[in-house]
């Protein structure tokens, strides 16, 4: 609990139509992959998806909780005040990060979801501010960035908008909009900022901006900078996460391209973009880039981005030198161990199974051959412990589950390292879009639960801040009609 807050509000399951999609293969669906196709009650008693590498740690504390049902969603929560009042140390020594300002809470108590924001359009991602980490930005499909007060409660001032497609408030509708947004390292030293999105001609474009040099509160629209862009040959699986790592280099998720069963042969071609995790160096080179996504052409003579040297498979001529980590169907959200430097991928699946993997540059993650710890392509493939490498050169999920259970479409969050619950040290927590079940796995898999908690509304989106605080962006809809979007931290259950 935060020192300076007496009440925390806890979500439990709510009540009420919600949107139920199923994973598509048409170019449409959601921005998580699941295409909408009707409507369903969701309720408390959902049983999530089966585990099929269940390895819950006996020791630890942490129980699966499924919360009875709110009668009206909007009265079970409170937003809470997340103003600053502490003087622990947890920031990793940072002098511009506050100390992280809550009480600690010991052993391993089951989570549930404290409410931070409503008024929300669609969100995708939040953001802590660098040096303000309760100051979040929270990232809507339909193009804007919106700046959460710390205390306010409410998605507030615009900070930045993109023109992209897929706009309507009303409806989650398609994969395609504004997806992914960063801070430079040395923000806001530096000012800029990144975003990826669907422009209104198509494909993807991952673009810089700088804040108005008069309000730090607003980008600069004359900044805009292309940093790379690529063609999409569908309108769905287009990933969209935009990470910086330890040393500066921007890593970008992209999905497969749409068609099923990787039709495309796009998550072991290598010669191209699609399918994988980028990285590259947002300061340019100097060289001129020709990016290729399969099936639909190549952008030539790009030269906003570099190339690190340090990128795994520079200077082999099989695979491009962009490439972080290949084999992927749908990395929509992902997030860095920022202890450990893990970066933890929730790579939506096909029709049967969702998983969570750790992606170690140069790492080939399966698909179409795999979906899982399963074979799917490949009749024949190689199965083996979650977490190793199989003797075909694929890194195993550390999780997966099964579409059991109306389960269908994974949304990754991010690694806690809350100063709050130090028992949840390393985990990385996921939901899922359609069953709305929260889970939780480490990098050893020693603790691996995939039914935690019910959270009531449909997972769209992650977050974290320097506190180490996971955040959890919702839809909440009634006969297909968006009532609201919500961000939610991950805090100490009831």
């Amino acid at each position: 609990m935060r020192r300076d807050v007496a009440l925390k509000s806890l979500v439990g399951v709510m009540a009420g139509a919600l949107l139920v999609g199923c994973p598509g293969d048409d170019g449409g669906g959601d921005g998580t992959e699941s295409a909408a196709t009707g409507t369903g009650t969701q309720t408390g008693g959902t049983t999530p998806g089966t585990n099929s590498n269940s390895n819950t740690n006996p020791t630890d504390g942490m129980t699966g909780t499924s919360m009875g049902p709110a009668t009206d969603p909007t009265s079970a929560t409170t937003a809470v005040d997340t103003t600053a009042g502490a003087t622990d140390d947890t920031t990793g020594g940072n002098p511009n990060v506050p100390p992280c300002p809550y009480d600690e809470v010991a052993g391993s108590p089951a989570p549930g979801l404290e409410l931070v924001a409503t008024g929300c359009t669609r969100p995708v991602q939040a953001v802590g501010h660098p040096t303000q980490p309760d100051r979040l930005y929270v990232v809507e499909q339909t193009g804007t960035v919106k700046i959460v007060e710390p205390g306010s409660g409410t998605c507030g001032a615009t900070f930045m908008t993109v023109p992209t497609v897929n706009v309507d408030p009303n409806t989650v509708g398609s994969e395609a909009g504004l997806l992914g947004f960063a801070f430079h390292p040395n923000f806001p030293t530096d000012g800029r900022v990144y975003v990826n999105y669907t422009p209104q001609g198509g494909g993807t474009i991952v673009e810089e901006y700088t804040v108005d040099a008069g309000n730090p509160d607003q980008v600069d629209p004359s900044t805009a900078r292309t940093v790379i862009e690529f063609c999409q040959p569908a309108g769905n699986h287009n990933g969209g996460q935009l990470l910086f790592d330890e040393a500066g280099m921007l890593l970008i998720t992209t999905g497969d391209g749409g068609p099923q069963d990787d039709a495309l042969g796009n998550g072991q071609n290598n010669s191209q973009v699609l399918g994988k995790i980028l990285r590259v160096d947002v300061e340019p080179d100097g060289n001129s880039h020709d990016v290729t996504a399969n099936n639909c052409g190549t952008i030539s003579g790009q030269t906003g981005y570099g190339i690190p040297a340090d990128n795994p498979f520079v200077g082999n001529g099989a695979v491009i030198d962009e490439i972080y980590a290949t084999g992927f169907r749908n990395p929509w959200r992902a997030a860095f161990d920022p202890m450990t430097g893990d970066l933890f991928v929730g790579d939506v699946g096909q029709g049967s199974w969702e998983e969570v993997t750790i992606a170690p540059p140069g790492s080939n993650h399966g698909w179409g051959d795999m979906e899982g710890l399963h074979c799917n392509n490949d009749p024949g493939c190689d199965i083996t412990a979650p977490g190793t490498v199989n003797g075909d050169g694929y890194t195993m999920p550390v999780t997966d589950y099964s579409h059991g259970g109306g389960a269908c479409s994974i949304t990754g969050f991010a690694v806690y390292r809350s100063c709050e619950v130090p028992g949840w040290g390393g985990l990385f927590f996921y939901a899922d879009y359609c069953s709305r079940v929260m889970g939780a796995v480490n990098a050893d898999v020693s603790f691996d639960q995939n039914n935690l908690l019910n959270i009531g509304e449909a997972p769209l989106g992650n977050g974290y801040n320097a506190w180490g605080d996971v955040f959890v962006t919702t839809v909440q809809t009634s006969a297909g009609i968006v009532q609201d979007g919500k961000v939610y931290r991950i805090a100490p259950g009831a």
